[in-house]
């Protein structure tokens, strides 16, 4: 679970507005950021990541698995830190409910140096679907959840756990006989291309083993070509439409498919991969999916 960009910045410090400010769980103690100073220059959380996994002799190690209960996770996170940091520390908390927090303090870490630091700390996953990290980042002071430094940094980051299903096994299912398979020779109805589906308002394809929407989204709103039947979503999302084609941001293709490959068709349960063809601005290091 990564904030990205969504915890950048500090309260409204200057040129470092931080989205949605404080980003603390309103089911707690909502806790307001301090003010003083200026982007980058003073204190700042800027990301949080949550990762299933292990920190093995200083090295993060990733399981490439879900964060499990009874597992082992860590987290990361990305400070900016005053002067030498040796002033500024993280309080970093968890809680097992989101819903209504309980913090259990994992550790208090002082910045290794000024400027950008990234800090980990690893921790055992308890029981709780909807858990929580909270980084109180001080100048000076001493471990608070809500520490009240016109320089200090609050942020949450609220991450879904799997429930160990060896832990707590479910109940044994009365059994039950299959149905009877009904007879088909049905052939597999191949790869399709999407078509304009008017009550949707988007483009939709019949049984197969693959989704395209070949040329129905190419472009972007109202810039020329105009992309057909724009805003192709299902909730009427309105496009930008400043900038030209292929020179600045558009979607011009999606493809689901199989992820196993074949031309069996999709079914219910199946594992997709979804490809999207993008047409990104300059170097793309503005631009997200």
């Amino acid at each position: 679970c990564d904030s990205l960009a969504l915890l950048n910045g500090r309260g409204t410090i200057s040129n470092g507005n931080e989205p949605n400010r404080s980003n603390t769980n309103n089911n707690g103690n909502t806790c307001n950021d301090g003010n003083s100073g200026s982007y980058h220059s003073d204190e700042s959380i800027d990301q949080i990541t949550v990762t299933a996994g292990d920190i093995i002799s200083g090295t993060p190690v990733p399981t490439g698995d879900f964060i499990v209960e009874g597992g082992r996770a860590y987290v990361t996170v990305k400070l900016w830190c005053w002067g030498s940091g040796a002033s500024d520390t993280a309080d970093i908390y968890l809680t097992q409910d989101a819903s209504s927090p309980d913090w259990q303090l994992l550790n208090s870490i002082t910045c290794p140096g000024g400027g950008a630091q990234t800090i980990v700390q690893a921790f055992d996953v308890p029981k709780g679907t909807d858990q929580s990290i909270r980084v109180n980042f001080r100048y000076n002071g001493s471990p608070s959840t809500c520490s009240n430094g016109s320089y200090d940094d609050h942020d949450d980051l609220i991450f879904t756990v799997k429930e160990d299903l060896n832990a707590t096994p479910p109940p044994t299912p009365v059994p039950t006989l299959p149905p009877t398979p009904m007879p088909t020779n049905k052939a597999p109805s191949g790869p399709q291309t999407a078509s304009y589906d008017l009550a949707f308002g988007a483009p939709k394809c019949t049984v197969g083993s693959s989704c395209d929407s070949g040329a129905l989204l190419n472009g972007r709103g109202s810039i020329t070509p105009v992309e057909p039947n724009q805003p192709n979503t299902l909730n009427s999302c309105t496009d930008g439409s400043s900038g030209s084609y292929h020179e600045d941001e558009s979607i011009d293709k999606i493809v689901v498919s199989r992820a196993s490959g074949g031309l069996d068709d999709l079914t219910e349960g199946d594992v997709v991969t979804i490809s999207a063809t993008v047409w990104c601005w300059n170097t793309g290091s503005n631009d997200r999916i």
